[in-house]
């Protein structure tokens, strides 16, 4: 019975499709199992890790360039003057600017203050 425990617990460890923790999985890993029998878990579990540690070191990169560009289309934005003139108009409401209260979106499109708070 032990023996086809332990056949078990090692196919099952094995396995590609199984999903462990395998820092649990370690450490109750009897002392008495030979390093043959689970060498190929250990291998997998290592594998496993670095993949893993890959694909974050991949998700942070992607996600540090997106913020970047976010900040640079910010920077962007921010920085081109707008001028209101007589003949500009809220793309909202389509009234035209009785002040020069007003917001711009990414888009280029101006907009009441007010008009923005309805919108949002």
């Amino acid at each position: 019975k032990q023996w086809y425990q332990r056949r078990v617990a090692i196919t099952a460890g094995n396995s590609k499709e199984s999903v462990f923790n395998y820092s649990q999985v370690y450490k109750i890993i009897p002392a008495h199992w030979p390093i043959s029998l689970i060498e190929p878990f250990i291998y997998m579990s290592l594998g496993q890790q670095a993949h893993h540690y890959r694909t974050s070191r991949i998700m942070k990169g992607l996600t540090e360039l997106e913020w970047a560009r976010v900040k640079s289309d910010r920077v962007v934005c921010t920085k081109r003057a707008v001028r209101i003139t007589t003949g500009t108009y809220c793309s909202f409401c389509f009234h035209p600017f009785a002040d020069s209260n007003c917001s711009v979106s990414t888009g280029g499109e101006v907009y009441h203050v007010q008009c923005v708070n309805q919108i949002t």
